[in-house]
């Protein structure tokens, strides 16, 4: 399941935003560096790929890609590349790929560029997050612009930055690693199926891949039902 909004099932609930809550949730922690961890191994991947959709493996090929920061720009190439060089018959698996790739990329980018904070006394496998903008935005509001004499009081002073808040579970984020883990595992398939063409093991693991992950069945029926 993915994140849930804060309010209004956390309304009760007091909301703090600091580095020093990090230390407080050991496992959540470690949850979210492997998800980053994990990434740099698809961004890898996606490299490689690039390169095998090229037809030149070389670094140089790599180098390119790796050199482009933003990710609409990566996924922009990839797809250039793709239209230029693949069979009409693995662009469908090609373009599922590309479907996971940018939600799981999203979603790596949220728990990265986010900011975490605390619940006291809440569930210890929860954690709020916002987003970085978000909470600069209520911040400024807050503390350095200055207030009229006679601005009522909100009642709940951290009543903004609660409605911009979302909850991360522990699952969450194990589940969200266990996607790009997937998605790394697909990626590569495809990428060995592109080097070694008509080769019967490579095609085969490449099956395998496809029919053994939910990401890519769920993509590929979603991609099917669209073109219906």
């Amino acid at each position: 399941m993915p994140r849930q909004p804060f309010l209004p099932s956390h309304s009760k609930a007091d909301l703090i935003y600091g580095i020093g809550h990090i230390s407080k949730k050991p496992k959540i922690a470690e949850a979210t560096g492997r998800c980053i961890m994990a990434w740099s191994y698809v961004d890898w991947q996606m490299a490689v790929l690039l390169a095998a959709l090229m037809k030149a493996n070389s670094e140089a090929s790599v180098a390119i890609f790796l050199t482009l920061r933003n990710a609409r720009a990566q996924r922009d190439v990839l797809v250039a590349a793709a239209e230029m060089t693949l069979a009409e018959s693995d662009r469908e698996i090609f373009d599922a790929i590309m479907l996971i790739y940018a939600s799981l990329q999203t979603q790596r980018a949220d728990i990265a560029h986010g900011i975490f904070g605390s619940i006291p006394d809440g569930k210890e496998d929860e954690i709020p997050w916002i987003e970085t903008k978000n909470l600069s935005k209520d911040w400024i509001e807050r503390f350095h612009k200055p207030k009229k004499e006679d601005s009522p009081k909100q009642q709940d002073e951290k009543l903004a930055q609660k409605c911009c808040t979302y909850i991360y579970k522990l699952a969450d984020l194990e589940r969200l690693e266990a996607e790009i883990v997937q998605l790394w595992g697909v990626a590569f398939t495809f990428t060995s199926y592109l080097n070694h063409p008509g080769l019967p093991v490579a095609v085969e693991a490449l099956k395998k891949q496809c029919a053994d992950s939910p990401l890519m069945t769920q993509a590929l029926e979603r991609m099917r039902k669209s073109k219906e």
